[in-house]
């Protein structure tokens, strides 16, 4: 099981975990082969290896385009880390997952757990999600590229998990959710903005505080 788990046959996680990415719908055949998914939060990587399984479905589904060739302007000046999209029309048809996280060394966890994929439709970001830069695409690299499906699987106060992280219990209190709702409300609210009209965005947490569930949405 361990040797399967390291060369990606298999991938462990809880069931509770697996259901935000299903309510996002992502499949093979998801708009005539057109899907880019943004995971805006993703480490450590177990939902996005569940939304880069759905873009390739199961065994006997055509093979995933390609990402988008990548250019090496900037988008902006202030952001030169993120490059354009510069076929436009590769950009149309691709099906990739973009997985971002804002902590450096959890890009590296998340690099370690897709890597066991081999997909060539994964991008890895290292980047704040509420300031996430848009992307340029379109032929003249002007239009930024907006997705059909984002997952905002936020960072909140975790009082959901405390069957197996009992220390969470002892460090809990009322207020521990309070100093996270205007940054998962930023989050929230930039991923609409980089949504794809009439695409899906689905917000989840692993708490129960209203302050961090319906307060924000």
């Amino acid at each position: 099981m361990k040797k399967a788990n390291d060369n990606g046959s298999i991938s462990r996680q809880e069931a509770v975990s697996m259901v935000p990415p299903l309510f996002l719908d992502v499949h093979p055949h998801h708009k005539l082969l057109t899907c880019q998914v943004l995971d805006m939060c993703a480490a450590p990587g177990s939902k996005t290896f569940q939304l880069l399984e759905a873009v390739h479905g199961s065994t006997g589904a055509p093979a995933p385009a390609p990402l988008p060739v990548l250019a090496d302007q900037p988008v902006q000046a202030t952001d030169p880390a993120i490059p354009h999209v510069a076929n436009s029309t590769s950009s149309k048809e691709a099906r990739f997952v973009v997985a971002n996280d804002a902590d450096y060394q959890r890009c590296q966890l998340l690099t370690h757990q897709l890597k066991r994929m081999c997909s060539p439709c994964l991008l890895v970001a290292n980047h704040s999600a509420e300031f996430f830069p848009f992307v340029k695409s379109g032929p003249n690299q002007q239009q930024p590229l907006r997705f059909d499906r984002i997952l905002c699987d936020v960072p909140c106060s975790g009082d959901g998990t405390m069957r197996k992280a009992p220390d969470i219990w002892r460090r809990w209190s009322v207020t521990s959710g309070n100093g996270l709702h205007i940054m998962q409300l930023r989050i929230a609210m930039h991923g609409c903005r980089m949504l794809q009209v009439g695409g899906l965005l689905v917000y989840s947490t692993c708490t129960f505080n209203p302050i961090e569930d319906e307060a924000v949405v």
